[in-house]
């Protein structure tokens, strides 16, 4: 499941900030669809096949910041 309420780390910066996701339970996914979000995965606005949540996608610079520190931390974490 991808949320766009999951933060670098896996947490839910959403309504159960600092959880982890408990997926079908959540009440976020009921909102409203970002206009931009096609098909739960794809980014029509940089077309990216990755949604990373309204609040970082301001321009291609945050949506590619955002992208590459998520990357670079699943590497460090294994």
């Amino acid at each position: 499941m991808q949320c766009q309420y999951l933060d670098l780390e896996g947490k839910c910066k959403g309504p159960y900030r600092g959880f982890g996701c408990i997926r079908d339970k959540c009440t976020a996914e009921k909102c409203p669809p970002c206009e931009f979000n096609e098909k739960g995965f794809y980014c029509r606005k940089f077309q990216r096949f990755e949604c990373i949540g309204v609040g970082n996608c301001g321009s291609l610079d945050d949506y590619m910041n955002f992208v590459n520190a998520r990357r670079k931390l699943a590497q460090t974490s294994r």
